[in-house]
């Protein structure tokens, strides 16, 4: 029985080709109609869904966006060497804020890939109209939009679908149902998602830990009693659950939304940290009108965001913790009107309000944990505050045929502010006296005594163009200022206490972080381009070259605040001024089309150089020079792709922050899927030859040991994993 199936699959997919449905074309990066924007589909998105559980990984399909691995379904993603605050990341139009010293909250880890409809990338250059207070460009993850029956018809549908993957023994699964009538469209979505630590290749640690509540010393991995494996990525492991509901009402010329989602993730581990996620809750309401008016149109959105997160050593279920919590409370109002001015031409006018809130306190340790960490809560961050304040407007112009621009203008008003602090040990907020257990005192009166406000007033100014020559050749043009403000770890985390200090880095590097309240707002002058050479219908190939150059004043870099000789320090944020430029490179070519299906390839290069001009170091977690190449064969009900990833050594390093080197490497992954009906089934493997290999940009290896000490673990890379086996199905009803 078995040998007469498999003989019927080889045949079948040996056959000469019978189109039993339409085969899905190799995705063009870029949309004629959007200046300087690279869309990912819905198609793109789904092929994804059983090989990640994180949106960002996704993201990577674009030739702009590179990621810096944290927890596994938390990347930050990267445009052009730019990452995390630095980029206006927007879920269904909500600009959301971390809400962690670690930044283990992004606002990516809250959707999941099967609940994502399409992803937009506007790579270095955010038309002011898209978003502010950002120097790297826009990324705006978008739900499927609503569903509304044939008039009067009520109709029902949905899908379900789940994964596993080997590595890890990764598993979830999603299910999404609408139901609606012409009128009113109701939706729900929830997704689960749950993992144990990954393994890499071959052992890359010399070591074992054996997580024991009794021996004094504090690990942030495996279970209690456990063995960690010499080749296990401790720090891995996760489990996280989403829900959403909406409902949709469509009127003659108007369309509202309402949105409320929540997530609930019990734990998610992270390699390059000192602590691990041990809950975070969150709820989102999400509120939009659009309406068509004699004089254009017009669109209100009002959100808010209620997120409760906790940190501590996942190992440890006894009294020997650490808690770490922070509440935060976001709420924002976004209002625009697009005003046809003439046939050619079109006006974007709008404001925008966001109003956050954060409290990071970390309440004391039981015994018999050090004294230092007794007897009082320890505030990190206190009512600290972050509202936005923006108004814009921005010109869209048909000058002919040939020139389409794009002007704009965005003014924003930033303040912020935080109460007084004080350290474990004491129960008051000094503004006078000194010592303390890892100066704890010295600080908090230093920092109480100083002044906390501070208003930025932020100017974005952005000119994009396009300039079509012929049927076959493009060219966009980009320059523009744009400017962010520091966020509240930036300008109000205050101990320079290692144990403290280590507890507060967003960057996964080892080291610990303090923050300067003085921070001037991060000022780049970027210049950028694409030239696009493509067949007449924009199908049959294509070749992108993106060059790019940003200048950045008041760069928010890191100097040395208390050095121990040794590989982790202490440092402080500082401006200073830094220079990236690159260069991104994206083709596609439909090779043949036979007896063995259609075949086609798409190539992706990314070159990105960052510099600090002031100190001559290399900026840090700057991807190297990479490349993926992928082959894809379609036939009949098949889909099938090799992929090959190369990435150059990364030598290029962040002196300051002792970043670590890893060697070039090479990887091969393979997939498949097959589409009847309504039913997809998909299986691949990644890392096929099971290449051991570091991670050049996941920072340090601090998933275990003796990590409260800031020197109490090695200076190693996180590893990649090694080989996965992955299948799911995903079935439309």
């Amino acid at each position: 029985m078995k040998k007469k199936l498999l003989a019927s699959l080889i045949t079948a997919m040996m056959s000469p080709v019978i189109y039993a449905q339409p085969l899905p074309p190799v995705e063009v990066i870029g949309t004629p109609d959007e200046i300087n924007q690279q869309r990912l589909s819905k198609e793109t998105v789904q092929s994804n869904v059983s090989a990640t559980s994180d949106v960002v990984e996704i993201l990577t399909e674009s030739p702009s966006v590179s990621v810096n691995q944290a927890g596994s379904i938390s990347g930050f993603p990267v445009i052009r060497g730019l990452a995390d605050v630095r980029l206006d990341v927007q879920l269904n139009g909500m600009p959301l804020l971390s809400s962690c010293p670690n930044h283990m909250n992004t606002p990516l880890s809250y959707v999941s890939p099967s609940q994502v409809d399409s992803i937009e990338v506007y790579p270095s250059i955010t038309p002011v109209s898209v978003g502010g207070d950002s120097i790297g460009g826009s990324i705006l993850v978008k739900s499927d939009k609503p569903f509304f029956a044939p008039t009067a018809e009520q109709v029902t549908q949905g899908e379900i679908g789940a994964y596993y993957r080997s590595n890890g023994n990764a598993k979830g699964g999603n299910v999404e149902v609408t139901t609606a009538n012409d009128k009113i469209s109701l939706t729900y979505k929830g997704n689960m998602a749950q993992s144990e630590n990954m393994d890499a290749a071959s052992d890359f640690k010399t070591f074992t830990t054996t997580t024991n509540a009794s021996s004094g010393t504090y690990f942030t991995s495996g279970t209690e009693g456990t063995t960690t494996d010499k080749d296990e990525i401790a720090g891995t492991a996760y489990e996280s659950i989403n829900h959403s509901l909406g409902i949709a009402y469509k009127g003659d010329d108007s369309l509202f939304q309402a949105t409320f989602s929540k997530q609930s993730a019990p734990y998610e581990q992270y390699p390059n940290q000192r602590m691990d996620m041990t809950d975070n809750d969150s709820n989102k309401l999400n509120l939009s009108f659009d309406k068509s008016m004699n004089w254009g149109k017009f669109n209100i959105q009002a959100y808010a965001e209620q997120v409760d997160h906790e940190m501590a050593f996942m190992d440890y279920k006894t009294s020997k913790q650490m808690p770490m919590d922070t509440e935060s409370e976001t709420k924002g109002l976004k209002a625009s009107a697009l005003i046809p001015l003439s046939a050619s031409s079109e006006l974007t006018v709008g404001t925008e309000i966001q109003l956050f809130k954060l409290d990071d306190y970390w309440v004391a340790s039981p015994a018999p944990l050090p004294h230092m960490m007794q007897p009082n809560t320890f505030w990190n961050i206190n009512n600290g505050t972050r509202d936005r304040y923006a108004l814009f407007a921005e010109w869209e112009k048909e000058l002919n045929p040939q020139w389409k621009t794009r002007l704009g203008a965005r003014y924003e008003m930033v303040n912020m502010d935080a109460d007084d602090v004080h350290g474990y040990n004491l129960d008051y907020f000094p503004t006078s006296g000194s010592g303390g257990a890892g100066n704890q005192t010295t600080d908090a009166v230093a920092f109480n005594n100083a002044k906390h406000a501070k208003t930025d007033h932020n100017l974005n100014l952005t000119a994009l163009a396009n300039y079509k020559d012929s049927d076959t050749f493009d060219i966009e043009m980009g320059l523009a200022r744009q400017v962010r403000s520091p966020d509240l770890y930036e300008r109000y985390t205050w101990s320079t206490w290692p144990m403290a200090a280590i507890m507060n880095n967003v960057v996964g590097d080892g080291n610990g972080y303090v923050g300067d309240i003085n921070l001037n707002p991060e000022t780049a002058y970027t210049v950028s381009a694409n030239f696009d050479w493509h067949a007449a219908n924009q199908k049959d190939w294509g070749l992108q070259v993106m060059p790019y150059f940003t200048h950045i004043e008041d760069y928010i870099d890191a100097v040395v605040e208390r050095d121990f000789n040794d590989d982790f320090k202490v440092l402080r944020y500082a401006n200073q001024s830094a220079r990236i430029y690159g260069v991104d490179i994206a083709a596609n070519r439909k090779l043949a089309e036979n007896n063995y299906g259609d075949w086609s390839m798409k190539a992706k290069v990314n070159y990105a150089r960052g510099t600090n001009l002031e100190t001559d170091d290399n900026l840090y977690n700057v991807m190297p020079l990479n490349a993926t190449i992928t082959l894809m064969q379609a036939i009949n009900r098949w889909s099938n792709a090799v992929e090959l990833i190369l990435v150059k050594e990364k030598d290029e390093v962040s002196e300051v922050r002792n970043e670590v080197k890893t060697p070039a490497y090479s990887l091969v992954n393979v997939r498949t899927s097959y589409s009847w009906n309504k039913l997809r089934i998909d299986l691949g493997v990644d890392n096929l030859f099971n290449h051991a290999y570091d991670l050049p940009t996941g920072g340090a290896y601090t998933g275990e040991g003796n990590t409260m000490s800031i020197n109490g673990i090695p200076l190693m890379a996180v590893p990649g994993a090694g080989r996965s086996v992955y299948l799911g199905f995903n079935m439309k009803f």
